[in-house]
């Protein structure tokens, strides 16, 4: 009787993400990750040996699969749906991804993210915003996004709804004539 069951179901088929990466230019990853291959390289330096995946499975994602995810989440606003379909997983795949490595990215933040707190060191930023937009005694740039999210729900919604009437989480950030970023937060 076992015999005459038959499997159905069609065999899964992945694409790749390491494909994402290594079939663009250093423009194309600029304009959709935000960051260079060499950027991804180091990210993944830091923060790789937190996402190596302990599985026998065979197609867990690399550290450096889930850093792209995961950039490509931060860089388009895009729905995780959407980046699943991208890179072909699953939305429940896309969700670790981004969570794990902004975990990974939150535990580093003392070390990374620091204002200048020298003359020198405030003198070297204000000298290179300076050469590079003319502008005199400025020690960090701003800018800000709005990182969509689920709604928490009628009740605290309210407070997460943007212009465009979409939740979102109002992030900004600091950094220097190097992009390197001094201060970020979220704004409700």
């Amino acid at each position: 009787m076992a015999d005459l069951l038959i499997n159905h179901r069609r065999p899964r088929r992945f694409r790749r993400v390491n494909r994402q990466l290594t079939d663009m230019t250093d423009e194309e990853l600029r304009r959709r990750y935000r960051f260079s291959s060499p950027s991804v390289d180091r990210l993944v330096g830091l923060i790789g040996h937190r996402l190596h995946r302990q599985t026998n499975r065979n197609q867990a994602l690399t550290p450096k699969q889930q850093v792209l995810v995961a950039l490509r989440f931060y860089a388009s606003g895009n729905f995780m749906q959407v980046i699943g379909d991208t890179f072909g997983i699953d939305i429940a795949t896309v969700s670790r991804a981004v969570r794990d490595v902004t975990d990974a990215l939150f535990d580093m933040k003392d070390r990374a993210i620091t204002f200048p707190r020298t003359e020198r060191e405030k003198n070297e930023v204000k000298a290179g915003l300076y050469e590079i937009r003319g502008f005199p005694g400025l020690i960090g740039c701003i800018d800000g996004t709005h990182v969509k999210i689920l709604s928490p729900g009628r009740a605290q919604g309210q407070p997460y709804i943007n212009r465009k009437h979409q939740h979102s989480i109002n992030v900004q950030a600091t950094c220097d004539h190097k992009g390197k970023v001094f201060v970020m937060e979220s704004v409700v």
